[in-house]
């Protein structure tokens, strides 16, 4: 051994004996310390974490808000205006046949009898068109019927108000001059109803409108037999869905 390691191995005992003596209560005192430390700075990143959190939520909520959009409460409910229509006639009034005037929309009725004889009620017994605007006046039906008297039905099989009756379309052709059905295409429906044949005639003038023949028809759909104590035993009820109607 050399002085210079005799030296070292001097001052290395030195230091040794002016070290402090092992204490396990300064162990156990800095174990708690640490502890401690540890204790706060994972009370400190909890904090943090839920502060982060909830921050996270209100922005989320707060732009789902923005995209659906603010609730209204108590909103009434939107109203739907119906178009206007003609009131029907007071319900279970039935009228006799349309008199010469505008007539309004409702239950009328034909027996074959005459109309009522004062002027403003006179009509023409069996005949109506469609002559008030909106209607264009091409539009005719015409009911014809005598008391007793049964004739030989033409056309094909058909039904009118439950009854087995016949129909048929023509062009009118009654070799009378000036007779305003003549070269005009006509339907037509023939039906027996307590002995009398019933002849329900619809024409229509060349471009008649589609809307005014379907209106027509449902006229004639529309038809019911009523027992009736009058010459007939019974009357026809149809509904008149506007007041487009007159016998003139």
């Amino acid at each position: 051994m050399n002085d210079l390691e005799t030296q070292i191995r001097d001052t290395l005992r030195r230091h040794e004996d002016e070290a402090p003596l092992f204490d396990a209560s300064d162990v156990r005192r800095a174990s708690m310390g640490t502890r401690r430390r540890q204790m706060v700075n994972l009370t400190a990143v909890g904090i943090g974490t839920v502060v982060v959190v909830i921050g996270l939520v209100a922005g989320l909520g707060g732009i789902l808000r923005a995209d659906l959009g603010p609730t209204v409460l108590d909103q009434p409910p939107s109203v739907v205006n119906p178009e206007p229509s003609v009131s029907p006639s007071v319900a279970g009034e039935v009228r006799g046949w349309p008199d010469l005037d505008r007539n309004p929309a409702g239950t009328y009725s034909w027996d074959g009898s005459a109309c009522d004889p004062s002027p403003r009620n006179s009509c023409n017994v069996g005949f109506m068109h469609n002559g008030y605007k909106p209607g264009s006046g091409d539009v005719n039906i015409m009911f014809e019927g005598e008391p007793g008297q049964l004739i030989p039905h033409k056309g094909k099989a058909s039904t009118v108000d439950g009854l087995e009756g016949t129909y048929r379309r023509f062009i009118g052709d009654y070799h009378s001059p000036g007779n305003w059905m003549n070269g005009l295409p006509i339907e037509e429906w023939m039906v027996d109803i307590k002995g009398t044949t019933i002849t329900i005639h619809l024409i229509a003038k060349p471009g008649a409108p589609e809307t005014e023949l379907a209106e027509a028809h449902e006229i004639i759909s529309s038809l019911r037999a009523e027992p009736r104590h009058n010459d007939l035993g019974f009357r026809l009820l149809f509904t008149l869905a506007t007041n487009t109607w007159d016998s003139g």
